[in-house]
Parts: C-alpha cells; sequence; structure tokens
C-alpha cells in the first residue's frame, strides 16, 4: 500500500513541478507510452514502457501490483466500499466473489486496439516519422483542462478550462470521474480489482513475456502445502494458488499473477515466498488435488457458472449476449476516446455494465414467462 500511494505522490509531484511551478523534468510518464512506441516516438513514457516490459523477465508483472497507478486507485475504492459498509460490495469482498467474463481476453485485446487505433490512422495517413522528445508530451495531456479545454480537440463538444480555482476544480471532478468509473463502478459490479482482470488492455502485451526468463520470480511453495486453500480464497485476480503449486513444481505460472502478496500474507503455515529458486517438493498427498479436473472443471452454482481453474464466476449470458457485450463496450468506448485517451474507460465501462444489465433483466423475464402456467381459450 505504500509503495502504491508513493506512485500517486510521484504523479502529483511531477504535476505540480511541471504545471505549477514551470519545473519541466521530464514529459508525462504513463502507459501511454504504448502508442508513443506505435508512432516511433522515444519519449518518458515509453521509456517507462519498455523498463515495465523489461522488468517482466525478472519480476513477473510485479509492476500491476507494486507501481501501477490503477492499481493504488482500485485498492482505495477497495479499501473506500468497504468503510462505507456497502451492503453489495461486502457480499461480494467477504467471500472473494470475482464475476468476470470467460471472453475477457477478446476485450482486452479490443482495447488495446482502439487506443491504438489513431496511431494507425496518422501512420496511415502520414507515415511513419520516428523520433525522440523525452519532454513530450506534458504531464496533463489526455486529461481534462490539457491546453485549456476540458475535452481533446477532437471532441463533438468542448469548452475552455481557464486558470481560476473554479475551472480547476471541474477539471479535477471530470478526472476524478474517470476514475471512479475505472475503480469504484467496476468494482461494485464485479468485485475486487475488476478492471485488471476484465479490461486492462496492457495485459496483452506483458503476457506473452510471463514465464520464458529461467530468473522470473514466482509465487513458490517453501514449505509443505496444508491445503487449506487460504491463499487461493485471498487471491484478488482469482488465481486458484493451492492448486497451482501443487501442479507446477510448486510454482504459480498463472500469467494474471500480478505479486500482490495477497496470497503470501494470507498463509498462516509460511509456505509462500516470492523466488526464481526452485519450488519445494510437496511429499504430503493432497488427494482432492489429484483426482479432481482442475483446469476443465466448471461448477454451476445459485445460477452462477464458476471456473475452478480461475477462481471466478461468470455471469449466466450466452456466448452470443456475452460477445455483443464486448461489441457494444469497444464501440462506445471508440466513440468517447474522441474527448480524450482516457475517455474511452467511463464509455466501455458504463456500456458494459448497462447492456449485460439489460441482457440480465430480458432473461430473468423470460424465464418469469416460462414458469406462468399457459393460457387456455376453449371455444364453444
Amino acid at each position: 500500500m505504500m509503495a502504491l500511494a508513493s506512485v500517486h505522490a510521484y504523479i502529483a509531484f511531477h504535476l505540480i513541478s511541471w504545471h505549477v511551478f514551470g519545473i519541466e523534468l521530464w514529459g508525462k510518464t504513463a502507459m501511454m507510452g504504448v502508442p508513443s512506441l506505435a508512432k516511433g516516438t522515444i519519449n518518458a513514457a515509453s521509456i517507462m514502457v519498455l523498463l515495465i516490459l523489461g522488468s517482466i523477465l525478472i519480476w513477473g508483472r510485479g509492476f500491476c501490483g507494486w507501481a501501477c497507478h490503477m492499481r493504488g486507485a482500485i485498492e482505495f475504492a477497495d479499501w473506500m466500499l468497504r468503510k462505507l459498509q456497502i451492503r453489495r460490495y461486502l457480499a461480494l469482498r467477504e467471500k472473494n466473489i470475482l464475476v468476470n467474463t470467460p471472453h475477457r481476453w477478446l476485450l482486452r485485446i479490443g482495447a488495446l486496439f482502439v487506443l491504438l487505433l489513431p496511431v494507425i490512422i496518422l501512420i496511415h495517413n502520414v507515415g511513419f516519422t520516428p523520433k525522440v522528445n523525452v519532454m513530450t508530451p506534458p504531464p496533463i495531456a489526455d486529461l481534462p483542462g490539457y491546453e485549456g479545454k476540458a475535452f481533446a480537440k477532437a471532441a463533438f463538444f468542448n469548452f475552455e478550462i481557464k486558470p481560476t480555482w473554479n475551472d480547476f476544480l471541474l477539471a479535477f471532478g471530470l478526472a476524478v470521474f474517470i476514475q471512479f468509473t475505472m475503480s469504484v463502478l467496476l468494482n461494485l459490479r464485479y468485485g475486487q480489482g475488476a478492471f485488471c482482470r476484465i479490461l486492462c488492455p496492457y495485459a496483452t502485451m506483458m503476457v506473452p513475456l510471463m514465464n520464458i526468463s529461467p530468473v522470473q520470480k514466482k509465487i513458490t511453495r517453501v514449505a509443505q502445502c496444508t491445503g487449506c486453500r487460504d491463499c487461493s480464497n485471498a487471491c484478488p485476480q482469482g488465481i486458484d494458488v493451492s492448486r497451482e503449486i501443487f501442479h507446477f513444481n510448486g510454482k504459480v505460472v498463472n500469467t494474471e499473477c500480478i505479486k500482490c502478496y495477497a496470497c503470501i500474507d494470507a498463509c498462516d503455515d509460511n509456505v509462500l515466498q516470492d523466488t526464481a529458486a526452485p519450488g519445494v517438493p510437496q511429499t504430503d498427498r493432497l488427494k482432492p488435488y489429484e483426482k479432481r479436473p482442475w483446469q476443465q472443471e466448471l461448477i454451476r452454482k445459485d445460477g452462477l457458472v464458476t471456473n475452478a481453474r480461475h477462481m471466478q464466476v461468470f455471469e449466466p449470458l450466452g456466448p452470443v449476449a456475452d460477445f455483443s457485450s464486448m461489441i457494444v463496450a469497444l464501440i462506445c468506448g471508440g466513440i468517447t476516446s474522441r474527448f480524450g485517451g482516457f475517455w474511452f474507460y467511463p464509455g466501455a465501462i458504463i456500456s458494459f455494465i448497462v447492456f449485460r444489465e439489460c441482457c440480465l433483466r430480458v432473461q430473468r423475464w423470460r424465464a418469469m414467462g416460462r414458469i406462468q402456467p399457459p393460457i387456455v381459450s376453449v371455444k364453444s
């Protein structure tokens, strides 16, 4: 938590030093370095992205758990929702119920494509022009208030943001709304860490680099596992940690692992450690893990389908409705991204939730209609 808080402290320091005191250290450092790299631009953001991708070969997706500003916002949203005693969220959180979609990778890849689409169009129109400039773009780029406007230049609607406290609070409020949909709204609907599990487009770049380096640190069994499953029940990414270390030589090889150490903290027997060293052989038999078809197992309960491999539940939507919800999310996100890159997320998230809720309501309405006895008309 201290590491994630320090990331936000750095962001605040960078914004204030640049835009308030005029001390220009370097340009924006963010995952917008991905479109920068696609354009061939080497700036502070693209350098950061390269460092993150290189770190995966040693620490895995440790950046996601320890240094991602979005993860910090998600953890804060989790804390806030629990402190406010929001019943809907507590019902999910207390049992660590993580709702997802079986086709989340299609959504993630689609989101990355939509975010890169302006770059693709630019390269098509003007060609590929590589350049080096670590000072561009400025730290507030793509956020409300950039270049004195509430939204991006290409937005359908816009207005000026003046250097007054009222306009500053308005721009800040718009930025908070974007963050709210990405953390609080998604957590409330789909459980802890929903953005990371469902929508994060940058996971599609990180996952191919996982498990290819022999020196990559992984969550590892360093003592005999008792099979209590506390580690699995605590994982905010829905990884079945106890079975991972049983079936994969004492290592968690699941590419969703973000090194948050929730599993290590949950284990009272000190079985787990983050290391590249070989795992301790499991000599104590765990019969349930040997017999059950773990990776192919689906459990149906309370109208939901649980994927035993990932400890996540899927909403009872058919494949057509599930796939359609992703198309709707990507289209709506693409439209709202015209207001600025980060506005992709509110459009995609809100439309995704609304569409799926409508589908679920239609299903319930049809189910209630089938339960009612048919009306039979008798002719004389």
